[in-house]
């Protein structure tokens, strides 16, 4: 009885010691936020947000029957507290560069720190686009709302 109850007084202690290394952002949740493109074939952006103190944000990037062999530049149109993606962007942030396959597939991903973030919190609308080095078609997300703390 003893051991148990000095073993739960180390978990409780431990827990109490760490408790920012894991934690969700509990006001952005995960979203998977789909592109469209005119030439057939899509993308796809996972944003999860974990708010800590060295990774901010992690978005990972697919793309699916896009043209093969081509590099696609990743870029989200910042509309700093504007919800309905009104004007031009306030800000343009190239975060990734995916190449094609030879089947016209992708992946990437990028890490966000807190300081990328700096001023912005709030809610604000976003525009993510995947602009091909060919001049092809781009690929584009609609106007999604993303809240930050």
């Amino acid at each position: 009885m003893r051991k148990s109850g000095l073993v739960a007084v180390l978990v409780a202690f431990g827990v109490a010691l760490f408790p920012a290394l894991a934690w969700a952002d509990a006001t952005y949740h995960t979203t998977r936020i789909s592109l469209s493109s005119s030439s057939g074939g899509y993308g796809v952006v996972v944003n999860a947000h974990a708010n800590g103190p060295v990774v901010y944000a992690h978005e990972q990037y697919q793309l699916r029957g896009a043209t093969p062999g081509v590099s696609y530049q990743v870029t989200l149109h910042i509309y700093a507290f504007n919800t309905t993606c009104a004007g031009n962007p306030d800000a343009n942030i190239d975060s990734a560069v995916l190449t094609t396959n030879a089947a016209g597939n992708a992946n990437g991903d990028h890490f966000f720190v807190p300081a990328d973030a700096a001023g912005l919190a709030g809610s604000s609308g976003v525009i993510w686009t995947m602009t091909p080095s060919d001049g092809g078609p781009v690929f584009t997300s609609g106007c999604e709302v993303v809240t930050l703390d």
